[in-house]
């Protein structure tokens, strides 16, 4: 394991990163769980921070490539952005794009910000779809999606009113 350096400086990565998170007002922990792959909060901190550990026991953690490129992804950073700090993690992020620009249609903003485990099930449902139909219908889930949320947030709002038993 490699010390860090005395300064502590975070990486320009991790501080982009941090950035765009901060920008969209999420968590570590909230950013963690719209990855495409199990990653915590904690593991987040020290990637956007470059070391774990505290004092003389710091210990760099400056990321995998591919794991910095699905951060960025996640909070939005460009993969042009991303190879101003990290050129091998930008190519990953390049290459995440083209993928997705070839297997699925855009993705709606509503969905591509959705939770991860809401993304999986969309991703697994579109499979079986026929590719024509999938713009239509990630669409459609689009508007089912917001509108749910629209619901909540609404509900949330309003003062509780007891019932009256008659």
């Amino acid at each position: 394991m490699k010390k860090v350096d005395q300064d502590h400086s975070p990486p320009g990565h991790g501080l982009l990163i941090k950035l765009a998170r901060e920008a969209q007002g999420i968590s570590p922990e909230t950013a963690a769980a719209r990855m495409p792959f199990k990653f915590s909060g904690a593991s987040w901190r020290q990637i956007e921070a470059g070391y774990r550990g505290a004092g003389d026991k710091r210990v760099a953690v400056p990321g995998k490539p591919a794991t910095v490129a699905n951060m960025a992804r996640t909070v939005g950073v460009t993969a042009d952005r991303l190879s101003e700090h990290n050129e091998e993690a930008g190519e990953i992020l390049r290459e995440i794009e083209r993928q997705e620009a070839q297997q699925t249609p855009a993705m709606p903003e509503a969905l591509r910000t959705a939770p991860a485990h809401v993304r999986r099930m969309i991703d697994a449902a579109l499979e079986d779809v026929d590719p024509e139909d999938r713009a239509e219908l990630l669409r459609e889930l689009a508007a089912d999606y917001e509108a749910v949320g629209k619901r909540r947030t609404r509900i949330a709002g309003q003062p509780h009113r007891p019932r009256h038993a008659g």
